[in-house]
């Protein structure tokens, strides 16, 4: 038994109402494995509240999984839509980044030191607001983005 094997915690979810044990961390793709999910299945874990079940990549990304978690799988989207300053963007992901809108919009930059961008975003049912360094949004089909060079100089 190695070092790592010892410390391995192993805690009980429930992928599509089937208990499993998994351990944590894991990956999203053990956890694809763990539950025989195919191809053209996604998994997402759920949350409570008024807020979308959250999308568990296929990939290796570190997966904190806890004791009774309940995930659940569903066939694939097709990936979205996103226009930033006008131009059109595929996007698999659901939520996309400041840092990741602003390299959308201006791919060779200026970034660093003082350069700042001032991020809008509006989706086609009216909602719309900021994006701040460090935040995140969930990104809808054909949601819209503003990206300026907010710089005082």
């Amino acid at each position: 038994m190695t070092g790592t094997d010892m410390t391995e915690k192993r805690v009980r979810i429930h992928i599509d109402q089937e208990p499993y044990h998994s351990p944590t961390p894991t990956t999203g793709v053990a956890l694809y494995q763990l539950a025989h999910i195919g191809a053209e299945l996604q998994l997402y874990k759920e949350v409570g509240g008024d807020r979308e079940d959250l999308l568990i990549p296929r990939d290796d990304h570190k997966v904190h999984v806890h004791e009774d978690e309940h995930f659940h799988s569903a066939p694939a989207k097709p990936g979205v839509t996103i226009f930033v300053n006008t131009k059109p963007f595929p996007w698999d992901r659901p939520k996309i980044t400041y840092d990741e809108v602003v390299k959308l919009a201006f791919p060779n930059g200026p970034f660093g030191g003082d350069v700042k961008y001032a991020v809008m975003w509006t989706k086609p049912d009216g909602q719309e607001g900021a994006l701040r360094v460090g935040q995140s949004v969930a990104v809808v089909n054909e949601m819209s983005f503003d990206v300026r060079n907010a710089d005082k100089s």
